[in-house]
């Protein structure tokens, strides 16, 4: 039956990782956040030392540069741009015009609210830009999280993105701009569908790019993830991946590797695990019954691999998780890949 499904997605042309990244997506549950509008007049110029969390910059009319390490984007009307945690980079009108700090821009302002506006500048040329952030619950064994660009810079202009950039982008600025009751969070949530739609965007454009996004529109790896993330449980070993991807061994676990960044078995060792810590939120699901979900037969199997992975026994994880909205637990070194996942 699994082999016939298959065969049926295959030959209705469907994306596998598409399904993918949907799985991954709902299991860091995503909150975007809005910080400010900023109404800046040039000239005009910030930097950010170390954005502490993934960071977006959504131009909504103007034009500015943003400079982040070796690379420099001249940001138009309706571009979007994504930066990851940890990100040093500045935001200014033109080349050569001075920056300061960001909090030094805060510090001399009225205090700004969450999805309050900020102006700063001269009495130059006005540009309008949406910043905000993303924190991700559950991510410290991501697929998604771990393999985020350093950089993701999506056009107005791209004709794959104008269908929803600019609308969502509108639809944003008529909302802040009105304040109605509930805006924050109508803000928030089509921030969600900004990233979204930014990472679908990605992987349509980086086609010589590897990485976890690429293997998801791999024909063969991406299947065989699809396989993975539905059936975290089966005994998958990597004769069995190899040939749900219709490959040789060698063949597949170099594809894997050199796509995905790591061996096929670390890949479903991780994703069990990342797979657990979800279901352990659940306070009525017992550690027991988890551990059949992600594939381990006994307990204690379940809870020598869950400590390799994660750096705290089941219990204390759910003891943590209760006590904390984000859980944390800092993920050991990666096993040896066996023969079998585990």
């Amino acid at each position: 039956m699994r082999q016939k499904s298959d065969s049926l997605v295959q030959a209705s042309g469907a994306k596998p990782g598409l399904d993918v990244l949907a799985d991954v997506l709902q299991g860091i549950h995503l909150r975007s956040r809005v910080h400010a509008r900023y109404e800046l007049t040039a000239p005009w110029g910030m930097r950010i030392e170390r954005a502490p969390f993934p960071v977006f910059y959504a131009v909504l009319r103007g034009n500015c540069v943003l400079s982040a390490g070796d690379k420099e984007l001249s940001l138009t009307g309706g571009d979007f741009v994504f930066l990851p945690a940890g990100a040093r980079f500045t935001l200014k009108d033109r080349r050569g015009s001075r920056v300061l700090p960001v909090e030094a821009i805060y510090a001399t302002r009225q205090p700004v609210r969450c999805g309050g506006v900020l102006h700063y500048g001269g009495d130059g040329e006005a540009v309008t830009v949406l910043c905000g952030s993303f924190t991700f619950e559950g991510e410290t064994l991501s697929p998604l999280v771990r393999h985020l660009p350093t950089l993701m810079h999506v056009k107005a202009d791209d004709p794959a993105s104008s269908r929803w950039l600019e609308p969502t982008l509108r639809f944003v600025a008529s909302e802040i701009e009105a304040q109605q009751p509930g805006y924050d969070t109508v803000v928030s949530r089509l921030a969600d569908v900004l990233f979204v739609q930014a990472l679908r965007a990605h992987l349509e454009s980086s086609s010589k790019d590897n990485g976890w996004l690429r293997a998801l529109v791999d024909p063969r790896i991406g299947a065989v993830l699809q396989r993975v993330h539905e059936k975290p449980e089966a005994p998958w070993t990597l004769e069995g991946l190899a040939r749900a991807a219709s490959m040789s061994r060698s063949v597949f676990a170099e594809r894997f590797k050199q796509l995905v960044g790591e061996p096929p078995l670390v890949y479903v060792g991780r994703w069990r695990m990342h797979r657990a810590m979800t279901l352990m939120r659940a306070r009525d699901t017992s550690v027991a019954e988890v551990a059949r979900a992600v594939g381990y037969e006994t307990e204690s199997a379940f809870g020598k691999a869950f400590r390799r992975w994660v750096g705290m026994t089941p219990g204390a994880f759910r003891r943590s998780s209760a006590a904390t909205p984000s859980p944390g637990g800092t993920p050991a070194a990666s096993p040896s890949p066996s023969r079998r996942a585990g």
